[in-house]
């Protein structure tokens, strides 16, 4: 049973733009509202603002979309062709009732939600048939809310991507001497960044079982922020990222939950710092990363992980090895442009007529929210990481 019905929320129709006599250049030129249902001081509506000013300031190519938390701004709820629903937020609308109680079926209902599903999952079907378009993190979204893209060596935009094309690694170049020259500063094995020191994924238990294989080869991880004993504010992340560059030879990218495409800009960190990542989440990070460039925790065991580390800081020639993609790939935060800057891309999408005129829906929301370890995630076993 989805939520219509349950709610007792009716749909009310309207006219579809293929119906009436609008020109183009009249759709393309109509300033676009988007109503954001949810509480706008929070992550990430937050950052929104009021009106159109986000967009002219990342000087997207398209301006005219308006933003506002009032649902009286327009003289009917239903004339906003967008209305924005934050995913954290759905339990708290279902237990005040805070549903909207009549749309139009030329509105678009939006799950936005930049958290992982495994922090917030979806284990009722009662938002099945609720939701028009997603905007996510996950790469099968209707508009993607990222946190980095990938451009190739002519600069484009190449990923990441569900089908990713990587070339191949044996047809990659060797590093140049510069390069190489630039490793040789290195003297410490691992770095890691962390502010949330108990998470869902566990990795901390992992962090701490690595920690402990390292030792018997003079190893160790350095641990930055709440969850160490060594400090990097934010204020100083520019120095702190040099250090890495200059200092370490891996980057634990752990993520603090495991869902499919949840990748943050942890990557980032060690891609453009010339320090290998070290990833640990439920991505297929082959999305992500080219072959060859990346050591996956989650799948090794954390001795294994340990003497592989200790093998490969032995070995220059396999250390610089991580480092071919680099002539060929290079990574970007997704607001570096408007071309793949997250709120300009949504803007492009309310602009563009045939997604707009397209009648879809989400029928099973909850399992593709909450993906197919849904009844694991739903049902959590305190035997999930028993391996680690």
């Amino acid at each position: 049973m989805h939520l219509f019905p349950k709610l007792n929320i009716s749909l009310q129709h309207s006219v579809h733009l293929e119906e009436s006599n609008i020109p183009i250049s009249a759709f393309h030129n109509k300033t676009k509202y988007i109503l954001l249902w949810t509480n706008p001081t929070n992550t990430p509506f937050v950052y929104f603002g009021i009106g159109n000013s986000i967009f002219i300031k990342k000087k997207c190519k398209w301006t005219n979309c308006y933003v506002t938390s009032d649902i009286n701004y327009l003289s009917d709820v239903t004339m906003f062709e967008v209305i924005a629903f934050n995913g954290p937020q759905l339990q708290e609308m279902i237990a005040y009732k805070n549903i909207p109680r009549r749309r139009s079926l030329s509105q678009k209902y939006v799950f936005a939600n930049i958290e992982s599903s495994a922090n917030y999952p979806i284990c009722t079907d009662i938002w099945n048939e609720f939701f028009n378009w997603t905007w996510t993190y996950k790469l099968d979204s209707d508009a993607v809310w990222g946190y980095l893209t990938i451009r190739n060596s002519t600069n484009h935009i190449v990923g990441p991507r569900k089908d990713m094309h990587w070339m191949n690694f044996i047809e990659m170049d060797d590093i140049n001497y510069d390069l190489k020259d630039k490793l040789k500063s290195k003297s410490r094995a691992v770095a890691w960044f962390a502010s949330s020191c108990m998470t869902s994924s566990l990795r901390e238990k992992y962090v701490t079982n690595l920690q402990n294989h390292l030792k018997k080869y003079n190893l160790m991880i350095y641990i930055y922020g709440k969850c160490g004993e060594y400090e990097c504010p934010a204020e100083l992340m520019p120095r702190c990222l040099k250090m890495l560059e200059n200092k370490y030879y891996f980057y634990l990218a752990f993520e603090n939950a495991i869902s499919e495409d949840y990748v943050t800009e942890k990557i980032i960190y060690a891609l453009k710092h010339n320090t290998v990542p070290i990833v640990f989440g439920g991505a297929n990070y082959t999305r992500f990363l080219p072959y060859g460039s990346y050591l996956n925790a989650y799948k090794m065991h954390p001795e294994n992980l340990a003497s592989t580390i200790h093998r490969i800081i032995q070995n220059p020639t396999m250390y610089h090895n991580f480092f071919r993609w680099k002539k060929y790939y290079s990574y970007h935060h997704r607001n570096e442009s408007p071309e793949t800057d997250d709120y300009c891309n949504f803007c492009a999408i309310l602009n563009n007529e045939k997604l707009i005129k397209a009648s879809t829906v989400y029928e099973n929301f909850n399992y593709w929210w909450t993906g197919p370890g849904m009844k694991k995630i739903c049902n959590p076993s305190s035997n999930l990481f028993e391996r680690f």
